[in-house]
C-alpha cells in the first residue's frame, strides 16, 4: 500500500473541473498565472510567522514556569519545523493528486487548530500540549500549505521556475519580519493564550481567502516529463531514401532508455524523459541533493532560533544595535536570499547556483571561527546575515531544481520528502547545538558568555557543509549525465559542473566505435588505434551498400583528435581537410528476417552484420550526423591500464543526441 502511495500520484480531473478552475471569483475573472504569485506569497507569508517564534520563548516560559529562562519554550520551533517536513513526505503524493485549492483550505484549517491547541495549553499552563499543539499539528498545516503553494507556482511557471518559487517561498521569510512585529504587539495588547488564539484566527482568515482563489493550470501547461535536448539538433534520419527530419519521424513515439521510457508529443516532435515517482524517489541523485539540501539548511536553522540569544549572552545589553532591528534585518535577508538566488538559478543554472551557495557558506562559517573568539559585534552580525542568506538562497532553489530533475508531476512528492531534511536540520541541529552548548556550559566551565561555546558548534557545521558541497558535485541534474551512453570498458564516468570525465579499461581509442550502442556488430574485428594516432579516410574506403563495410571500418582511423567524424548522406562527398571528415554508408534496402532487441539503442537486423559509421540501422534507415568541428577528447594514460578521458562537450552533445535519435528511429522503425 505504502509503495502504491509513493509510486504515483497523478491529479486527474474532469472536464467539467477543467473548465471551473479557469476561472476564479465565482466564475467572473479568468484566472492566470500572474495572479497565482500574490496568492502564494500572502499564503507563505502566513506560515512564515513561524520564524517570528522566538518573540514568543521568554513571555510563554514566564507564563508557565514564572521564569523567564526556563529555556522550555524554544522546543515548541524545533518540533513545528520536523513537522513541516514531515508532513509534507507523508502528504506530498496525496497533493500531487488533489486540488490545489482543497489542500490549502486543509492546510488553513490544520495550522488554525494548532493555534487553538496551543492557546488551550497555554491557559492550563502545560508546555506538553503547546508542544502538541502548535508543534505537532500546526506544523502538519505548515508542511501542507509550503508544499501545495509552491507547487502550484512551480506547474504555472514552467520556464522561469527558480525565480518562480523563488519569489513564493520569500513571502515564508518575510513572514518572519512582519509577524515579529504582529507578534510583539499581540502581546502588549492580549495575554498569551490570547495572543496565540488571536493570531491562529489571523492566519485563517487570510490562509482561507488564498486557498479559495488557488488554481491548477490547465492540463497541457507543463511537460509529462523532463525535456530533452534535442532543439536545433544536425540529425537527420533517411528512411528508404526519403530524407525528412528526426522529428518528423519520431513524432508519437516512444523507446526505452536506461529502465526509463523516452516519449515524443505527435505535435512538437521533441522527446520528453517519463520518470515515474517511484524512479525519483530511488534515484541515487535524488538523495545526494537531499544531503545537500540538508547541509545547507543546518547552520540557518540553529543560528535564526538563537542569534537574539547568541548576540545578548557574548556581547551583553549594550549592544550597538538593538536585537528586534536585528532579527528584522535577519529575515530580509533570508527572504531576498529566497528570491535572488532562485531567479540567479534560472539563468546560471541549478548546480552552479547551489555550489556558490554552499561555497560562500563554507567560506562565512570559517571566518566565523576567526571573528567570534574577538567578539567583534559588526563582523559577526554581517557574517550571519550573509549565511541567512544562502540559507534562503538554498530553500528558493531546491523545488525548481526537483522540477528539473523529475519533472513537474512528481515535484509535490519529492519535494515534500525533501523537506524531511529541514526535518533533520531542526531537530538534528538544534539537538546538536544545545548539547554542546550544555555540555560546555555544564561539566566544561565555560558560561554562555564565552564565545569558545559557539565556536564549537561551527566546526561540525563546518565538516557538514564540506559533505554537502563534495554530494552536490557527485549529482547528476539533467537526464543526458544521467543517462548518456557507456563505452566499452567503461569503469567510471560523471559530469562535474560541466565537464565529463570517464576512466576506461584500455589504453586504445576507437574514436566513435567507443560507444556500446554504436558497435554491438563490431566486436572483437573493430579498428583499434593509439590515442596517439591521427589519420584520414579516403573516398575508396566505403562505398554505398558494401559488403565489406566491416573490413572497411578496421582500417579507418578516427584518432584522439578526430573522435567524430562528418556523416553525410552523398557517398561519394568526402572531405579530408584537417577541420571535418566525410563518412557516408547506408545498410542494404533489403527485407530481412526477426528483429532482435535487447535495447532500443542495440537494434539491428539478426541476419544481418553491416553498420554505418553513426547507427545500427535497419530497413534502409540511417542517421546522418553533422558536425563542424571534429570534437577533441582529451586522455591520459594510467599504469598502462586505463585511460582517464575528458570528453569534449561538442562530442557530450553529439553523442547524446544520436543516442536519443537512434532509439526513437529505431521505435518507429520497428513500428511501420
Amino acid at each position: 500500500m505504502i509503495i502504491n502511495y509513493y509510486s504515483n500520484g497523478e491529479y486527474y480531473r474532469t472536464p467539467m473541473q477543467i473548465r471551473r478552475d479557469q476561472w476564479i471569483l465565482w466564475g467572473l475573472v479568468r484566472c492566470r498565472a500572474w495572479m497565482i504569485i500574490p496568492i502564494a506569497v500572502v499564503s507563505q507569508f502566513c506560515l512564515g510567522s513561524l520564524y517570528a517564534w522566538s518573540i514568543f520563548n521568554k513571555p510563554i516560559d514566564a507564563h508557565i514556569f514564572g521564569n523567564s529562562e526556563a529555556n522550555r519554550a524554544h522546543i515548541t520551533f524545533y518540533i513545528a519545523l520536523g513537522m513541516l517536513g514531515t508532513s509534507g513526505a507523508m502528504f506530498g503524493p496525496w497533493i500531487e493528486s488533489h486540488s490545489p485549492r482543497m489542500c490549502a483550505i486543509l492546510a488553513a484549517g490544520v495550522f488554525f487548530a494548532g493555534h487553538c491547541t496551543a492557546a488551550l495549553g497555554l491557559a492550563c499552563k502545560e508546555i506538553g500540549m503547546l508542544y502538541f499543539g502548535y508543534g505537532f499539528i500546526g506544523g502538519i498545516g505548515l508542511g501542507i500549505g509550503y508544499v501545495t503553494t509552491i507547487d502550484a507556482v512551480i506547474k504555472w511557471y514552467p520556464s522561469s521556475r527558480g525565480f518562480a518559487s523563488g519569489l513564493a517561498v520569500s513571502g515564508f521569510g518575510s513572514g518572519a519580519v512582519a509577524f515579529s512585529n504582529i507578534n510583539a504587539a499581540l502581546l502588549r495588547a492580549f495575554t498569551v493564550p490570547q495572543a496565540f488564539a488571536v493570531l491562529g484566527a489571523i492566519n485563517l482568515v487570510v490562509m482561507f481567502l488564498c486557498a479559495l482563489l488557488m488554481r491548477p493550470p490547465p492540463p497541457d501547461h507543463n511537460l509529462p516529463g523532463v525535456a530533452l535536448e534535442m532543439m536545433d539538433q544536425s540529425l537527420t534520419d533517411i528512411n528508404h531514401l526519403n530524407m525528412q527530419s528526426v522529428q518528423q519521424t519520431i513524432k508519437g513515439k516512444s523507446a526505452t532508455v536506461g529502465g526509463q521510457t523516452i516519449t515524443v508529443g505527435s505535435n512538437s516532435g521533441d522527446p520528453v524523459l517519463i520518470i515515474t515517482l517511484s524512479q525519483a524517489l530511488s534515484s541515487v541523485d535524488f538523495w545526494l541533493l537531499w544531503v545537500a539540501f540538508f547541509v545547507n539548511l543546518v547552520f540557518g536553522v540553529v543560528i535564526i532560533s538563537n542569534l537574539a540569544s547568541m548576540s545578548t549572552n557574548m556581547f551583553g545589553t549594550d549592544i550597538p544595535a538593538p536585537v528586534t532591528m536585528i532579527v528584522t534585518i535577519e529575515g530580509v535577508f533570508n527572504a531576498g536570499g529566497r528570491l535572488l538566488m532562485g531567479w540567479i538559478s534560472d539563468w546560471t543554472g541549478r548546480r552552479r547556483t547551489f555550489l556558490f551557495v554552499i561555497s560562500l557558506q563554507i567560506v562565512i562559517v570559517a571566518c566565523l571561527i576567526s571573528v567570534l573568539p574577538q567578539q567583534s559585534f559588526w563582523p559577526f552580525v554581517v557574517l550571519v546575515w550573509l549565511a541567512t542568506l544562502c540559507y534562503g538562497g538554498g530553500v528558493g532553489v531546491i523545488a525548481a531544481t526537483l522540477a528539473d530533475m523529475f519533472g513537474a508531476p512528481n515535484m509535490s512528492a519529492c519535494h515534500g520528502i525533501m523537506l524531511t531534511g529541514w526535518s533533520v536540520a531542526a531537530i538534528g541541529g538544534g539537538i546538536t547545538y544545545t548539547g554542546v552548548v550544555g555540555s560546555l556550559t555544564g561539566k566544561g566551565g565555560y558560561t554562555l558568555s564565552d564565545p569558545y561555546v559557539y565556536v564549537v558548534n561551527q566546526y561540525w557545521i563546518l565538516s557538514l557543509l564540506i559533505c554537502g558541497w563534495i554530494a552536490l558535485l557527485l549529482i547528476r541534474i539533467t537526464p543526458r549525465e544521467r543517462l548518456f551512453p557507456s563505452v566499452r570498458g567503461q569503469v567510471f564516468c560523471h559530469t562535474f559542473v560541466g565537464i565529463t570525465i570517464r576512466l576506461v579499461r584500455g589504453t586504445k581509442q576507437h574514436g566513435l566505435h567507443d560507444y556500446e550502442f554504436l558497435c554491438a556488430t563490431i566486436g572483437d574485428a573493430g579498428s583499434t588505434h593509439d590515442i596517439e594516432s591521427s589519420g584520414s579516410i579516403n573516398s575508396t574506403d566505403i562505398a554505398p551498400g558494401s559488403k565489406g563495410l566491416n573490413t572497411r571500418l578496421e582500417e579507418i582511423n578516427l584518432g584522439a583528435h578526430n573522435a567524430l567524424a562528418r556523416l553525410d548522406f552523398d557517398p561519394a562527398s568526402v572531405n579530408n581537410a584537417n577541420e571535418t571528415v566525410t563518412i557516408s554508408t547506408y545498410t542494404n534496402n533489403e527485407p530481412s528476417g526477426a528483429k532482435q532487441a535487447s535495447e532500443a539503442f542495440n537494434y539491428v537486423a539478426q541476419d544481418r552484420k553491416s553498420v554505418t559509421s553513426a547507427v545500427l540501422a535497419a530497413e534502409g534507415s540511417f542517421v546522418q550526423l553533422m558536425c563542424s568541428t571534429p570534437p577533441v577528447r582529451w586522455c591520459v594514460v594510467l599504469f598502462n591500464r586505463w585511460r582517464l578521458e575528458v570528453v569534449s562537450a561538442e562530442e557530450v552533445t553529439t553523442v547524446w543526441r544520436m543516442y536519443l535519435s537512434c532509439a526513437l528511429l529505431a521505435s518507429a522503425d520497428s513500428e511501420n
